[in-house]
């Protein structure tokens, strides 16, 4: 069985980037958007996995075939560090707690262990959630199931470090898009040959009889994602205004964005300097890692 671990929907909420916070979505993936792609792309499970949100898993009900998730925005208190974790087949009630215990990491580690909820530690050798360390990766290693070693929103030589960190520390090695648009939802996947049925991927997830493929990120991806959120956006808006024609903020907001539509080109240029910082921040990291003595046991992937 296959499935996309790491998807996001518009429950995921308004982008966190400085100038974009409150106007652009982090994603405009509807729930049954997502469900219906990532069939379509061969994926026998969908693992929604929201930002600090599940309810675009629960928007799609009691399906069989779908996996309850959230990337938790979990924090480093005293260092303003943060991780983002991936926790699957949650209940409601283990959302919340979660909810409320992830702003001190040193109190979610250790329920998320005790309610035994599988955990994975994303996208581990990227920048965007502040300077993490090799302390910090050293800390949460005794407490995750897993490491999402292929990213399909990361560049190969970042998949590459956290496979790394995977196999030097016994951990679990999982996959998954992190599209936030169209485009990447099921091009990246995790397998587990031996599942049948959603209880046994799980247990062959927790047991690492899984295997990772499909796609690395790039420059492409990035550039395909900023053009397919730009569209939805103006398509969201326009949709807005449509609804509630008289309303003169929904009207101002729509006519300076068609003449910022320029300012689109800006992101695409912006991309080129993202993955170069991405790619020098993984090369500190892997130095960071050896200083710090986290085993790390490098392994080619494709």
């Amino acid at each position: 069985m296959k499935a996309d671990l790491h998807v996001h929907t518009y429950f995921s909420g308004y982008s966190k980037l400085p100038f974009l916070s409150g106007v652009i979505k982090e994603s405009y993936n509807t729930p049954d958007q997502v469900y219906r792609i990532a069939k379509a792309r061969g994926m026998d499970l969908i693992a929604i996995t929201d930002h600090d949100s599940i309810n675009g898993a629960l928007a799609l009900g009691a399906r069989p075939d779908v996996i309850v998730g959230c990337e938790v925005t979990a924090e480093f208190p005293n260092d303003q560090v943060c991780v983002h974790l991936n926790v699957l087949d949650i209940t409601e009630h283990q959302h919340q707690e979660i909810q409320r215990l992830r702003m001190d990491i040193r109190e979610l580690m250790p329920y998320l262990q005790s309610q035994r909820i599988f955990t994975s530690l994303n996208h581990l050798a990227s920048r965007i959630n502040g300077p993490i360390t090799g302390t910090h990766i050293a800390a949460l290693l005794p407490w995750i199931n897993a490491v999402e070693i292929r990213n399909g929103s990361r560049l190969l030589n970042q998949n590459r470090t956290a496979t790394g960190v995977a196999n030097g520390n016994s951990k679990t090695g999982i996959a998954g898009s992190d599209a936030h648009t169209p485009y990447g939802i099921g091009r990246t996947w995790t397998e587990a040959p031996a599942a049948s049925t959603k209880s046994d991927f799980l247990n062959e997830l927790r047991n690492g009889r899984v295997n990772v493929h499909g796609k690395h990120g790039g420059y492409l991806r990035m550039s395909i994602d900023i053009l397919q959120t730009s569209y939805s956006f103006y398509i969201d808006r326009l949709h807005r205004v449509i609804r509630q024609p008289l309303d003169w903020k929904r009207q101002a907001f729509w006519w300076c964005g068609l003449l910022g539509l320029p300012l689109v080109t800006a992101p695409l240029i912006a991309a080129v300097g993202h993955f170069l910082l991405e790619a020098r921040f993984n090369r500190e990291l892997l130095f960071d890692l050896t200083a710090n003595r986290v085993p790390f046991f490098p392994q080619k992937i494709v």
